[in-house]
């Protein structure tokens, strides 16, 4: 794993959305699937929105579109509002990550 490039979780305050990354390669293969989920307003993962996500390599540039996890379908996801968050330990926990981008 050290051979990929660092990836910050990231943060959509306007829309309450939180993207992570996890690593789904095999053997070192650079394969990487990012998911987006929704925080509700009690700071809860939100569990009537089904999550997103895209599959691509370490390389954030990488993912063109998401699709939604239920359906399959693509959804149209801005990439540009989304901020990263830096400094966090463990980088898969969603809830931390948006209570971490709160207090910044």
């Amino acid at each position: 794993m050290k051979n990929f490039k660092s990836f910050a979780p990231k943060v959509d305050i306007k829309r309450r959305l939180v993207l992570t990354r996890y690593y789904t390669g095999i053997h070192g293969e650079n394969s990487f699937c990012y998911v987006i989920h929704r925080i509700t307003k009690k700071n809860t993962i939100d569990k009537r929105f089904k999550y997103l996500y895209a599959y691509g390599d370490d390389n954030y540039r990488s993912v063109t579109e998401f699709r939604h996890a239920s359906k399959g379908e693509p959804v149209r996801v801005f990439k540009t509002s989304f901020k990263s968050v830096f400094k966090i330990k463990n980088k898969l926990d969603v809830v931390g990550i948006w209570n971490s981008a709160q207090e910044i």
